[in-house]
């Protein structure tokens, strides 16, 4: 048996309990790479055959089977033949020869389903429509669900199309997960729960309960499975299981988005350390792709820019079967004149910003208010604080809460100093009076960031902070401090973003009061707005600017003192 120290693969876990287990004992050592792969389809076929250590009768039921599948094909020839043909007979279909077929309204399904059985499909039809139709209500949901799915995935956002000349198969059985797309010749095939009620579901919200809701999200989910082994064959990073787990679990929110099965993986457990027990929101310190507990990663994209984001990104992968997937979405981004890091630096706004304790008063997740408080992995209390010496793995964070002293006048400025460039600071002031506001630093090319903000120490209730790893290679420590100064003379920074596609900020600072014009021009001088102009307060300001209704190309922003007036050059890109 091979010793922990010369594991380099690891089996998928995809935040099961069991699966973890199993995955963890491989990894140590306690298990050959045959009994890990026996005992994850154990899991998901035949938990009654699970090693005593890894059974857990308060396990719910496995997500998805691809990734185990997925695993078991890529390392099947390393395997002995007596596990492969455990593991083929353990997962063959079983067939009578009472099956029933029914192909579906669309004509793009067919379902191959029993009411008896073991396998058997709940039987009753009480649907005027299932009755005329002379199928169960289980197989009228499923058909609509499929249907439903693949409208709006195919049809209407524009995902590859995965259907060949005949009716594409979907199966019903009873197993130990909600469902498997596997490969069948040059297509795939589904194979879906028979009842999702034995072993018990987890809760969701669909108004008809919580049987048809995953019935529901289960079809959306493996289709889209089916649409992403239809650009790549899964292979390559765009074919790893975190990132086709969390794209497919996407699609349950988009399609169905009254069921809400994924608030099951993205709950957060603040008294537990395990960062495997909770998603992002608990654990932003883990790095994202994670499978289906990082699915609101992929939210904010589709929240942000809509499903035709998700599309050309897949497009990319189409066109390029083995591209990095987090390569094909900064393709997309840079045609939107944004990149990768700075996407990511939001993105973990919004988490930081959600829940029922933090979130935010006008931008964020549009069902924040149901998802969990994050977790904070350190607070401050001082104008003058700091963290050292802490580490971060790639693409994740750290989010800090600092409380604000009493009597501490001015506006806290926010530093961060890592060994490698890519950090980047975002920020979420919680005012006195109710209202919130936000900020953010990445500047790619430096190993320190410097967030001067705007806000005054004695105005804040709270002030919520996330140290970002933007590099999805290289972890590293980092040191943070937060400090307090009133500003030397009058100054204008460059806009931020820079280039820019809707908004942008501009930030200036002033030594004493003032009265201060900022303006827009064009690129031959013609004036396009007034952003201000009025009397300022000494300290650090901000304006926003909205070019979303302007054409691309070189703009003018000018700050005008009674004491100076300076001009700068920002780029709108559409």
């Amino acid at each position: 048996m091979a010793s922990a120290q010369e594991r380099t693969e690891r089996f998928p876990h995809v935040q099961h309990p069991t699966l973890t287990a199993i995955d963890e004992a491989y990894s140590r050592g306690v298990l050959s790479r045959d009994e890990a792969m026996l005992q994850q389809f154990y899991a998901g076929y035949k938990p009654e055959q699970l090693l005593e250590s890894f059974r857990d009768p308060d396990a719910p039921p496995i997500k998805c089977m691809v990734p185990v599948q997925q695993q078991y094909m890529s390392i099947k020839d390393e395997l002995s033949a007596a596990t492969i043909a455990e593991v083929e007979q353990m997962s063959a279909r079983s067939t009578t020869d009472t099956e029933f077929e029914y192909i579906s309204p669309s004509g793009v399904f067919v379902f191959h389903y029993d009411t008896t059985g073991t396998d058997g499909v709940p039987p009753e039809s009480t649907i005027p429509e299932a009755i005329n139709e002379g199928i169960p209500d289980y197989i009228y949901h499923a058909a609509f669900a499929a249907d439903s799915s693949y409208r709006y995935q195919v049809e209407e956002a524009g995902f590859t199309d995965f259907k060949r000349d005949n009716p594409y198969e979907i199966y019903f059985e009873n197993f130990g997960f909600y469902g498997l797309t596997r490969e069948s010749g040059s297509t795939t095939i589904i194979e879906v729960h028979n009842n999702f009620e034995d072993p018990p579901f987890p809760e969701n919200t669909h108004p008809e309960g919580n049987q048809i809701g995953a019935l529901y999200v289960t079809l959306a989910h493996e289709i889209k499975h089916a649409i992403q082994f239809a650009n790549n064959r899964w292979r390559g990073s765009a074919g790893s299981f975190d990132w086709i787990e969390m794209d497919a679990t996407l699609m349950e929110e988009v399609v169905f988005d009254d069921v809400n099965d994924y608030y099951n993986y993205i709950k957060t457990d603040l008294e537990s350390s395990s960062p495997l027990a909770s998603s992002i929101f608990g654990s932003p310190q883990v790095s994202t792709p994670g499978a289906y507990w990082h699915v609101t990663w992929m939210i904010y994209f589709w929240e942000q820019y809509g499903i035709q984001f998700w599309v050309d990104v897949w497009e990319e992968v189409r066109q390029e079967p083995l591209i990095e997937f987090a390569e094909a979405i900064e393709i997309v981004l840079e045609r939107k004149g944004l990149n990768l890091g700075t996407e990511h630096l939001r993105n973990h706004k919004w988490h930081m910003g959600s829940g029922d304790q933090f979130s935010l008063s006008e931008t964020g997740f549009r069902e924040r208010l149901e998802y969990p408080n994050p977790r904070f992995q350190q607070q401050l209390f001082s104008d003058s604080d700091s963290l050292n010496n802490l580490r971060l793995q790639p693409f994740a964070a750290n989010y800090i809460e600092v409380v604000p002293p009493n009597l501490a006048e001015g506006q806290p400025k926010i530093s961060v100093d890592a060994e490698i460039e890519g950090f980047g600071i975002s920020a979420v002031a919680y005012f006195l009076d109710g209202t919130t506001d936000e900020a953010l630093f990445l500047n790619p090319n430096s190993s320190l960031q410097e967030l001067q903000t705007t806000w005054n120490w004695n105005e804040l209730n709270s002030l919520s902070i996330a140290v970002v790893n933007s590099n999805s290679e290289d972890s590293s420590t980092y040191d943070l401090w937060i400090t307090t100064a009133p500003p030397d003379d009058d100054f204008i920074t460059q806009n931020y973003p820079n280039p820019f596609s809707r908004e942008t900020t501009i930030e200036f600072s002033l030594n004493e009061r003032k009265d201060v014009k900022v303006e827009i021009y064009d690129s031959i001088g013609r004036k396009i707005a007034t952003l201000l102009d009025e009397p300022i307060e000494s300290g650090f300001h901000s304006v926003d600017f909205d070019g979303s209704g302007l054409a691309s190309g070189m703009y003018l922003y000018r700050i005008t003192t009674n004491e100076a007036s300076i001009t700068r050059k920002m780029l709108l890109i559409k």
